[in-house]
């Protein structure tokens, strides 16, 4: 009798269980799937503005490097430049800023040469295509294979600062830098070394000055904008003296 009794109580919770989800449970489901399907449709759209947005970033540095390509050609065909796909662009400033044996010094024709031909880099960097991607120029000196390491770099780091150096109007020269000029320089440029790396066929061809222009990544300017706590005002900073070595 008890067993019966059980067994019909049993049968009855069995029956009254429900056997669809609620309604309750089936919203919580439909709105799994609607975040999940949104969080895929967020990152497609992501990457594809992102593909989008460096296709643009690409097309103008490589227009940038095609502007100061035939402006070279036109003008100063001494001049190579060299493209590292959407990285940096390169530019061998030629034999007449190739320096003697252990010198750093330019020659007036090569100091004649720079204050024509830096300028026109600087107006080319103010370009649509150039100036919205461009982040420094940097001065790279370098020395031939004689001599040993550290003293080369010392020397190839004068070199670089030589070039800037020679911009400067204290420097007797007939071509005056304007002080517009002078100022973009003063912002744009920096001075680097290198001792025995990338070699020429000869040694007089390694005793020479690139230009290395360096251009920000895909929002890169913006972070590192974000992250610098102390921004330091160089607008008041004169072009200043060539140091006396």
């Amino acid at each position: 009798m008890f067993y019966q009794l059980n067994r019909r109580r049993k049968a009855k919770e069995d029956a009254e269980k429900p056997f669809w989800i609620s309604y309750s449970d089936l919203m919580t489901a439909c709105m799994t799937l609607f975040l999940v399907v949104m969080a895929v449709e967020i990152v497609s759209l992501e990457k594809q503005f992102g593909t989008q947005e460096a296709k643009v970033r690409n097309e103008l540095i490589q227009t940038c490097y095609e502007e100061l390509n035939t402006e070279a050609k036109k003008s100063f065909p001494i001049i190579n430049l060299e493209y590292a796909k959407s990285e940096s662009i390169s530019i061998d400033l030629g034999a007449i800023v190739n320096f003697v044996k252990r010198d750093f010094r330019i020659s007036s024709e090569g100091v004649d040469f720079l204050r024509t031909y830096v300028p026109s880099v600087v107006h080319s960097l103010k370009s649509p295509a150039c100036s919205k991607y461009i982040r420094r120029i940097i001065v790279e000196g370098y020395t031939d294979t004689d001599g040993n390491y550290l003293p080369n770099l010392s020397l190839s780091q004068r070199r670089s600062a030589e070039v800037v150096c020679s911009l400067s109007n204290e420097i007797k020269s007939s071509i005056q830098m304007s002080s517009e000029d002078l100022n973009s320089i003063r912002d744009l440029f920096l001075v680097g070394g290198f001792s025995f790396n990338s070699y020429k066929p000869s040694k007089a061809e390694n005793r020479r000055v690139v230009l290395k222009l360096e251009f920000w990544q895909l929002n890169e300017k913006e972070k590192f904008n974000s992250t610098v706590k102390y921004k330091v005002d160089i607008s008041n900073k004169d072009f200043g003296k060539c140091p006396q070595y």
